[in-house]
């Protein structure tokens, strides 16, 4: 199961991995070499004058390797090895680009944003569990909020410069309606409660208290759950099938206010308690509307924001040092 370190969310990449693929080939005749210990100090690339230090890309390369499960020295082959350098210099690379960016357009991050973006992706998280993901990805709590300062710093420049120039016609939104009907039909949803723990004792006797003992299923799930809903009761909200692990499309079964067996994933145990359910039905246009729209802006800056970032790519002069970047594995 891969861990999410949670608050830095995706950044889409627009300097392709062909490209830098294509650069780093251009030289990395010796990409596999074994020498490693090239100064943190030392330049594996500049991007429009800024320099990329070996230090920054060892520790990109770190997540990366992590992120794609490469544990071991020596344990990927050369060419797969190759693919992930390529994609962290890509990384480092595109965040200079936005970085520099942001800079020329007087966007940064504020205080109370950081502060408040801190504080919302450490929600449904017990302390302990939080401190235990930077553990468990062996990253620093510095460098994962530097992560989400840039982010953060991403997030608002597209903000800015993109999106806030995209507009949605009237008429795009009626006809995207008669043209996909399908997408109007809304399957059954179910609102669940949700406990999960890790062992099968464990979920035995919570399952023995609610059926026997009548217990609060809210109260367990709080105070047992390990899931991130536990703080909030375990409540899942509304989901329909085949938006949760297919385990769980029994609780679809069960009416309101009855609880599931036991219901072992790789994850854990689990237990639900259906609290709700809508039944399928048609929307109409008029509820449509405002889902129609927000599906179409984010089509359209998706769109804008590939031709925006086609134009920094391409203006960009980036010049990396293969020797620098071929010793560092």
């Amino acid at each position: 199961m891969l861990i999410k370190i949670p608050g830095i969310p995706a950044i889409p990449p627009f300097v392709t991995v062909a490209f830098l693929l294509a650069l780093a080939l251009g030289g990395c005749s010796d990409s596999v070499s074994s020498r490693n210990g090239i100064r943190d100090d030392a330049v594996v690339a500049v991007v429009n004058g800024e320099k990329i230090p070996a230090g920054a890309f060892k520790k990109e390369l770190t997540l990366m390797k992590r992120k794609y499960r490469v544990q071991k020295q020596g344990s990927s082959k050369p060419e797969e090895l190759l693919l992930l350098k390529t994609k962290a210099l890509n990384q480092l690379v595109q965040n200079l680009l936005f970085g520099q960016e942001a800079r020329k357009h007087g966007i940064r991050v504020h205080e109370e944003q950081l502060r408040q973006t801190l504080q919302e992706a450490k929600n449904g998280y017990r302390k302990n569990s939080f401190k235990r993901i930077f553990e468990l990805e062996d990253i620093s709590r510095q460098d994962w909020e530097n992560k989400l300062k840039n982010n953060l710093l991403i997030k608002n420049l597209i903000n800015a410069v993109v999106n806030s120039k995209v507009v949605v016609a009237k008429n795009e939104v009626a006809e995207y309606f008669e043209n996909h009907p399908k997408e109007f039909h809304k399957p059954e949803q179910v609102r669940a409660l949700h406990i999960m723990v890790t062992t099968e004792e464990e979920a035995r006797n919570i399952l023995k208290r609610l059926e026997t003992h009548g217990a609060n299923f809210s109260d367990l799930a709080i105070e047992y759950s390990q899931g991130p809903e536990g703080t909030q009761g375990g409540d899942l909200g509304y989901f329909e099938a085949g938006q949760m692990p297919e385990e769980f499309d029994g609780v679809f079964k069960l009416k309101p206010g009855k609880i599931s067996d036991i219901i072992r994933t790789p994850y854990g145990f689990h237990i639900f308690k259906v609290v709700d359910k809508k039944p399928e039905r048609i929307i109409g246009f008029e509820e449509s509307r405002k889902l129609i729209r927000a599906k179409l802006l984010q089509q359209h800056q998706e769109d804008a924001f590939r031709k925006w970032a086609a134009q920094i790519r391409d203006r960009a002069r980036i010049e990396i040092d293969h020797e620098n970047f071929a010793q560092i594995n």
